[in-house]
């Protein structure tokens, strides 16, 4: 058995903004199982019939972590090794070597038993042990030549501190995962890259509302793109990700929708060479070709302009397709639209254009001020006056010429 020492203190660790939440400490197990190349993560506990757990662990089947790197990645903190890397293994979450002490929020203790793959061909295995009151030290235990085994790591905790199999079980943290990974394992599912909980497959599949590829050839460069909507808020999400080899993320840009509060949720994902050596710099002026690439390069410039229109696209048809239609149904059920007359198709007709242009109207306001609305449209087309209508809606807001157009077509 030896005892390391990593380059900070206890108190210095419990101080530099670990997770403080278990949910989120455990998906940095899991981001740390991927980042090592795993396809698969199991989390697996055990519990008597009060919940109290008995054992827990996360299982994958990624490199392992080299022995002779220990120091480099264990013995470093908020300076991981994996920054330095080429993110040969694949997309990399952890890079701040914050992901081994998450543990402290949940338990005391923790021990990683680990297989890789040494340099001469033979799989080697050892374990570390962190406890919460010691974080600064762990212990490696003696490595050992083992066969008929595969490579990867079970991250092992013990003595839990407010834990139960109840918060590992329930939909909360179901929901939590696929958010957090949703994104990841639908981009990887060719790979087979799967969660499971118990033996359970994680289902992320239903958080997912719609999804769709496009592939553009813009210059020299080809371009794959994945539209998500994704069926419930999942974090801070409405961005285009930009990756380059092996999924390392070069950059990240806000796609500027959403801002009609319509739960248009949504992420695209963006894989292409072009951003093997793409950097984003403070300044919109073009580099040198020598020095990379970034947002000023006039195939990065054509690309947005297509994703915003590919998104744009996806969010008319959310509004029209899912919305909409809800819209109708919850004014009828609030009895926010009048008796029904043979003009009561025409009136949904029209509500649900107005609010294809423009969701804000309805949305913002209270019932009182929607059936004043309505009423208003409704009396406006009983008395032939339909045309009158887009004078109407300019009075709340602006209507671009397309929707106006549009508006006056269905009128």
């Amino acid at each position: 058995m030896n005892k390391h020492t990593s380059k900070i203190t206890t108190k210095s660790i419990e101080q530099s903004g670990l997770p403080n939440d278990y949910k989120k400490a455990l998906a940095e197990y899991i981001w740390n199982g991927f980042d090592a190349g795993a396809t698969k993560i199991h989390l697996d506990f055990d519990a008597n019939e009060l919940g109290h757990l008995a054992s827990f662990s996360i299982t994958d089947n990624g490199t392992g972590i080299d022995i002779e790197t220990i120091d480099e990645t264990f013995g470093n903190f908020l300076d991981s090794k994996k920054r330095e890397s080429a993110y040969t293994d694949g997309f990399q979450k952890g890079r701040k070597g914050k992901g081994r002490y998450a543990f402290s929020t949940f338990a005391n203790s923790c021990s990683w038993l680990t297989t890789f793959e040494g340099p001469d061909g033979k799989l080697l295995r050892y374990s570390i042990t962190i406890n919460k009151g010691d974080l600064q030290n762990f212990i490696i235990a003696d490595t050992v030549i083992v066969k008929n085994v595969s490579t990867g790591t079970v991250v092992n905790f013990q003595n839990f501190i407010d834990l139960s199999a109840n918060l590992l079980s329930n939909k909360e943290f179901e929901d939590y995962l696929s958010g957090e990974f949703g994104w990841f394992l639908f981009l990887n599912r060719e790979r087979g890259c799967k969660i499971f909980i118990n033996g359970a497959e994680l289902a992320y599949e239903k958080i997912i509302g719609d999804t769709e590829e496009v592939r553009y050839e813009i210059g020299d460069y080809h371009f794959r793109a994945i539209f998500i909507r994704w069926n419930q808020k999942i974090g801070d999400r409405y961005y285009f990700y930009f990756l380059g080899k092996n999924q390392k993320e070069a950059g990240k840009k806000h796609t500027s929708f959403n801002n009609k509060a319509i739960d248009f949720h949504h992420s695209v994902y963006v894989e292409s060479p072009f951003f093997d050596n793409f950097h984003e710099t403070i300044e919109d002026d073009p580099v040198l070709e020598f020095s990379g690439k970034n947002q000023a390069h006039p195939s990065y410039k054509a690309l947005l302009k297509a994703l915003n229109a590919l998104v744009s696209d996806k969010e008319k048809q959310f509004i029209r397709g899912v919305q909409a239609d809800k819209l109708i149904g919850d004014y009828h059920d609030r009895g926010i639209f009048p008796p029904p007359d043979r003009k009561a198709n025409d009136l949904e007709t029209v509500v649900k254009e107005i609010y294809c242009a423009e969701p804000r109207i309805f949305q913002s306001s209270n019932s009182q001020q929607s059936k004043t609305l309505v009423g208003l449209l409704n009396l406006l087309l009983a008395t032939n006056n339909g045309h009158n209508i887009v004078e109407v809606i300019e009075s709340f807001t602006a209507l671009t010429d397309e929707e106006r157009e549009g508006l006056a077509e269905v009128l």
